[in-house]
Order: C-alpha cells, then structure tokens, then sequence
C-alpha cells in the first residue's frame, strides 16, 4: 500500500500534499488503463483506502473532471480532461500529432515507445506507448530519470549549450543524495558532441540489466520545450536493430513534425 513515504520517494524527497498527489496519480492511472474504472480498482492500484477513494472520485466527478455510470458503478474522464493543456501547445498536442507520432513508431518497430521531456533535474516520462507483447515492463508514466545518467536525459542536455550543461551538473551533483554517485562533468560535457552530432544516443543496461534505450531530440523548431522521443527494447534487439530504429524514428518525425528540407539529426 502507499504511503506518505512512497510519494515523498517518488517525486525526490520534496513535500506534497497527500489529495493533490492523490488526484495526479488518478489521472494518470486513468491514462495508463484507458477505460471505465470502479473505486475498488482505483483503491487497490493505487493503494488509497477505499473510503477515500470513493470520497475522491466523487469530487472529481463534482468538479467536471470524471463522469459516474451508476449503474455499471464506474468512472471515466470528462473531455475537461484532454482540453486541459491543450492551449500550451496546440500545434503539437491539439490536433492529436504527438499520440499518432508515437503509436507509429510503436507499430513499425513493435517496440515500447516514449515522450520525454525535462521536469526539474529530472527527465520524466509524459507519454508511454506500450504493446502488449512488449518485454519491457520498467517503463511506466510518469517515470523520471536523473538527467545525467540517463539516455532521455542526455539528448534532452544536448540541447544546451556545454556552459548550461555544466552549470546543471554542477547543480545536481551538489544536491545528489549521499548514495548517489557524481557524474563526471567533463567526461560528461566531451561525450555530448558525438550524441549531437549523431542525433541520437543508445543506452544499455543503464537502469535495467538486459534493456535498452534509443532516444531522440525532437526537431528544435517545434517547441520551446524540449522534448524527446525514445524507443526501449531487450539489449540484445535493440543494439541488433540500432540502425532500423534509428531509420524509423527520424522518418516518423519528419512525417510529423519535421519542416521542409529539415534534418532531423541537426537539433
């Protein structure tokens, strides 16, 4: 069961409020699941005593957010939901681009597929396309990444400039937790001009023994935030098939996103 410890662990330690978490954490699961769920599911998923979550999902369906069947005693997202933050990026998530982008990618490498992008010191997984045949189970929403070690998290920093890179490696190994090792910031700064000049990094066995990650920046006109796109697969699949991967993600992001004579390797 979760507890206040747990979400604390989960967002690095800082203080939130327990039915702000609560309300979060429900519309995410609503995201994962994609359908009508009942207060036990949500209870037992998420690990909140069912009397509160009964008492939650009544207010969110109070507040315009969640409808209530009564008579298959379930709940589901209103369409406030969706529109919600539309407005920041209509040309991206308006018209549906970025979940056609990705179930591409999905379909043509069958292969779990991800939308990251900064939050903090952290990269954080905002979409996740998973197949159901899909070995790769460690990927979920909501997942964040230490910006430093992880492959999201170095194509996102190949955005910035190596001054901007230091300044936050810097940053991030002062306030690290004990237990955490230090990244090598000059290592890490010299190791950025292949990842840009390639577009793309291959991490392996990095957070998980026996999987990997192809990440890609999106183009740098299409947003001011950065966000990037990944691919995670079995180690041995996904270093066999760099170069199909590879080919696959910057064709589905020139059909999608990418201007006229742009090159999806320069961003």
């Amino acid at each position: 069961m979760k507890d206040a410890h747990q979400t604390l662990a989960k967002t690095g330690g800082h203080h939130i409020v327990k039915s702000v978490a609560r309300t979060c954490e429900t519309l995410v699961y609503f995201d994962e699941v994609r359908r009508p769920l009942s207060v036990v599911e949500v209870s037992k998923k998420l690990g909140y005593p069912q009397s509160s979550t009964s008492a939650l999902l009544k207010s969110m369906v109070s507040l315009g957010f969640l409808t209530h069947d009564a008579r298959n005693k379930n709940y589901f997202p209103t369409e406030r939901v969706p529109l919600l933050g539309s407005w920041m990026n209509p040309d991206l998530f308006g018209e549906g681009i970025i979940q056609r982008l990705l179930k591409a990618i999905a379909q043509r490498t069958q292969h779990v597929v991800v939308l990251g992008t900064k939050n903090g010191d952290e990269a954080e997984y905002v979409q996740v396309i998973r197949l159901k045949k899909s070995p790769i189970h460690h990927i979920s929403l909501g997942t964040r990444r230490p910006l430093g070690t992880s492959g999201v998290g170095r194509v996102l920093m190949s955005r910035f400039s190596d001054e901007e890179v230091c300044r936050l490696l810097r940053k991030i190994n002062a306030y690290r937790a004990p237990d955490k090792p230090a990244v090598d910031v000059k290592a890490f700064v010299a190791s950025l001009a292949e990842t840009r000049a390639k577009g793309y990094y291959l991490s392996t066995d990095q957070v998980v023994k026996g999987a990997g990650l192809i990440s890609m920046p999106f183009p740098s006109h299409q947003s001011s935030r950065l966000f990037a796109v990944g691919v995670g697969a079995p180690t041995d699949v996904i270093q066999r098939s760099e170069n199909e991967i590879v080919r696959i993600m910057r064709e589905e992001i020139v059909r999608h996103l990418g201007k006229k004579g742009h090159d999806p390797r320069v961003c």
